[in-house]
């Protein structure tokens, strides 16, 4: 079972979204011309691929064309942390005693383990032309 929940949160967290979106009004730089910028996540492979896939229809949906990438910025949004814990105690003790006093002696042990997976979360932001050339 704790396997399968590590599994699980392991998954999850390497699948990460693809959250990523055009913005609909560009932007216009002088000696560049029109930018458009895109803004998505940045950890795995499969979401900078997404971030291409996204960026070349768009060029090829507004002029027919392809982008040229004009600058890109990376960052750091912090870390997500996933962490789980377990602790077992066990109680030996002995009662001795009367109906009236009883005197209880024994010891307890107590094992703990946890572990914790932590992963740094990037944003990018791509500013690209697009091109027919």
């Amino acid at each position: 079972m704790r396997i399968r929940v590590l599994s699980i949160a392991a998954v999850g967290m390497l699948s990460g979204c693809t959250h990523g979106a055009i913005s609909s009004i560009p932007m216009q730089i002088e000696g560049v011309g029109t930018v458009y910028r895109y803004e998505g996540r940045a950890n795995f492979a499969h979401q900078l691929a997404e971030a291409d896939r996204m960026i070349i229809e768009h060029c090829k949906a507004v002029i027919g064309g392809r982008p040229i990438v004009v600058n890109v910025q990376k960052r750091d949004l912090g870390v997500v942390v996933l962490g789980g814990g377990q602790s077992t105690t066990m109680i030996n003790a002995t009662a001795v005693g009367t109906s009236n006093i009883t005197n209880v002696a024994g010891t307890a042990t107590t094992h703990s383990s946890g572990t914790a997976t932590g992963l740094r979360n990037y944003n990018q932001e791509v500013y690209f032309k697009c091109v027919t050339e």
